[in-house]
């Protein structure tokens, strides 16, 4: 940067550039001239639109000077606004495809594979771990056992499991050590890819094939690694214990590995985060890598721990990716043997190791973009609710398996509160509610192209009339906004009729004229059916109808859709530019989308290239984009699905939404 400021500065003070300097000048007047004709030509065009042209620009350059006329004469000249300092526009910015998000599907494996278990001695660990290898892996499959110098017990028990499976014993008289022990197998597989798995493991189900998976997802993924109890940043929920020593994480009580294993899988959104280091106790290792980078190696390593790390390093370095599969998760015992300052002392010891082959600070950016992963916090985090969640659900599902509930929604597009009621329906869904939502026939091809993925059955009426014919078949109907509790109006008088209730997402009013019908019916619908039971999310709107109306809604508080919310898979670097994520809706003065291209242009201002925007919710070519003041770098996604949002989202640091009170707008 600052190199090129020196060559500009050299340019400016040349002869050549103070010589050419009129013949500049002239040929930018001339530029203006021609300009401000072809601009003329235009508003002439259009019948009675020069005298409403001439008002704007006096308006405009009142409230921004010669700079907002210019630049409305370069959109009206149909010019990129930001094309002479090289700024991304709306109209200049190719619109790159946003991810698919990741189905949860498990595809059974066709890939041959070589799993290697290292044994010396701990025959209940090895027992235990084999046992639950041969009972729940799908084959393709072959089992490497490297029996390194154990006692006879483990020795006679392992030349007696082997015989009629499919596994291959590998007996060293004397121990060699992890290192060279895992390389004899390494060297004798044939593959396509390897699984070292430590002997004091426990897999569940489908393990295999989540990480086959997660590395299948991607050509430059080398190793993966899944979720565990104990496995330094793979551990869930917690890495460290109140002591300061590693989190044991045992199972909730009751609980088998499967069922745990299960739970991970459901909450996992497959973000397989692209990490620095993975913990060894179960890596899988594609061939390809191994023919690139070779085996553990096992000089440096053979008296001290660290050899994963090692290998991780070096895979790295011939930039494969790590990653880690968050569906799947393998117990973890650990040995019990050494105390927590022993444990130190071995790290310490591994850690000088590392660092005299690799040096500090390529172990450092490692350990940086693994340690502080925000997609490894958001695992953690959900797998902290777990035992809570599978209470709920399972509660929830006792006491209303099987009710019908519908709710009425006239939606047409993909706007931000009927979003959420329908993530809030199909999660009752997931409880054994039967949830239908209640829109119009005339909505029928807007909801559709808005909600292209959408789980929840919808009933589609000809009119709000039609509710009464199909509202008896329900236990209880929800009205969503105000100019819905008066489709519920006929429904009191059913004998035996359905609950009624009403979701008080905001306070409607405020958002309507108050000189309007509309703001009269608003304010009416809290209280105009008798027993209409109320609940809102939070205690600031409950505050407002109580204050206003005297009527106290109940608080289910707030929501969000942490399935579709997450982040991205790779760690973003600490010193790239801010992104900040606006939404631009031109539909209602409410969203305030004139305002908020203000702002963001206030923002590039003063931030520049430290910040990067982006903005959704309104197509490139809308003429009222045009009209906004947008002569600043930025890119513009469009409308998009709930979808398409999400990952939007994911990639951003900061979101913006502006929401105004009527009396505001």
């Amino acid at each position: 940067m600052a190199d090129r400021d020196g060559k500009i500065a050299a340019l400016h003070d040349s002869t050549i550039w103070r010589f050419t300097a009129p013949l500049r000048w002239s040929g930018t007047q001339l530029l203006r001239v021609n300009l401000l004709r072809r601009s003329l030509r235009l508003a002439i065009g259009h019948p009675d639109s020069l005298g409403a042209a001439f008002s704007k620009a006096i308006r405009i350059f009142q409230r921004e000077g010669w700079q907002g006329v210019r630049v409305r004469i370069r959109i009206l000249l149909g010019r990129d606004p930001g094309s002479r300092a090289g700024v991304a526009t709306p109209t200049s910015v190719k619109r790159k495809p946003l991810p698919a998000r990741n189905s949860k599907k498990v595809t059974a494996h066709q890939q041959n594979v070589n799993i290697i278990v290292c044994v010396h001695n701990a025959l209940e660990d090895v027992r235990r771990c084999l046992e639950a290898v041969l009972s729940r892996t799908l084959p393709p499959y072959n089992l490497i056992i490297v029996d390194d110098g154990s006692g006879p017990e483990t020795k006679s028990y392992l030349e007696q499991f082997v015989v009629g499976q499919p596994a291959t014993l590998i007996r060293n008289d004397f121990a060699t050590g992890y290192a060279r022990a895992a390389n004899t197998a390494m060297k004798a597989s044939k593959g396509d890819f390897v699984v070292l798995l430590h002997c004091d493991t426990l897999v569940p189900r489908r393990w295999l094939d989540r990480l086959i998976q997660c590395a299948n997802s991607d050509e430059q993924i080398g190793v993966v690694g899944p979720l565990s109890n104990t496995a330094s940043w793979q551990s869930v929920p917690n890495i460290m214990n109140a002591s300061g020593d590693r989190a044991e994480n045992p199972l909730p009580k009751g609980w088998s590995v499967d069922d745990y294993a299960n739970e991970v899988a459901r909450i996992s959104p497959r973000i397989y985060p692209r990490v620095g280091f993975l913990n060894g106790f179960c890596l899988l290792i594609k061939r390809k890598l191994i023919e690139d980078i070779g085996v553990l190696d096992e000089e440096t390593f053979a008296r001290v721990d660290g050899e994963e790390n090692d290998y991780c390093l070096r895979a790295t370095q011939r930039d494969w990716q790590l990653a880690v599969a968050d569906d799947g998760y393998v117990l973890h015992a650990q040995s019990k043997s050494y105390t927590h300052e022993r444990r130190a002392e071995l790290s310490r010891l591994a850690g000088e190791a590392l660092a005299n082959k690799h040096g500090h600070a390529p172990i450092g950016h490692s350990l940086a973009i693994t340690q502080s992963h925000p997609a490894l916090q958001y695992i953690r985090k959900r797998c902290e609710g777990i035992e809570n969640e599978s209470s709920v659900r399972h509660t929830a599902a006792h006491r209303f398996e099987g009710k019908r509930v519908l709710v009425l929604l006239p939606t047409t597009n993909a706007d931000a509160e009927g979003g959420i009621v329908l993530v809030e329906a199909a999660r009752m869904g997931e409880f054994g509610v039967d949830v239908w939502i209640a829109n119009l026939e005339s909505h029928r091809h807007l909801c559709k192209r808005r909600h292209p993925n959408l789980s929840v059955p919808v009933l589609y009426l000809q009119t709000a009339d039609d509710l009464t014919e199909v509202a008896a078949d329900f236990d209880a109907v929800i009205a969503t906004r105000y100019l819905t509790v008066f489709w519920m109006e006929a429904l009191k008088v059913l004998i035996d009729g359905p609950v009624l209730g009403y979701y008080v997402q905001e306070f409607e009013p405020d958002f309507l004229s108050k000189d309007s019908e509309d703001y009269k019916k608003a304010l009416a619908s809290y209280t105009a059916i008798p027993g209409l039971r109320l609940f809102t999310k939070t205690a600031w709107t409950r505050e407002i109808l109580k204050n206003k109306l005297g009527v106290c809604p109940d608080i289910v508080g707030p929501s969000v859709d942490v399935d579709t919310h997450y982040p991205t898979s790779v760690m973003r670097e600490r010193n790239r530019a801010i992104q900040i994520l606006a939404m631009v809706g031109p539909s209602t003065a409410r969203r305030a989308p004139e305002g908020t291209m203000r702002m963001l242009r206030l923002l590039s201002q003063q931030f520049r290239y430290r910040i990067g925007i982006t903005i959704l919710g309104i197509e490139p070519n809308n003429p009222q984009l045009v009209s906004y003041h947008r002569d600043f770098p930025h890119h513009c996604l469009g409308e998009l699905d709930a979808d398409a949002v999400a990952n939007a989202l994911s990639n951003a640091d900061i979101s913006l939404t502006a929401r105004l009170p009527k009396r505001w707008v």
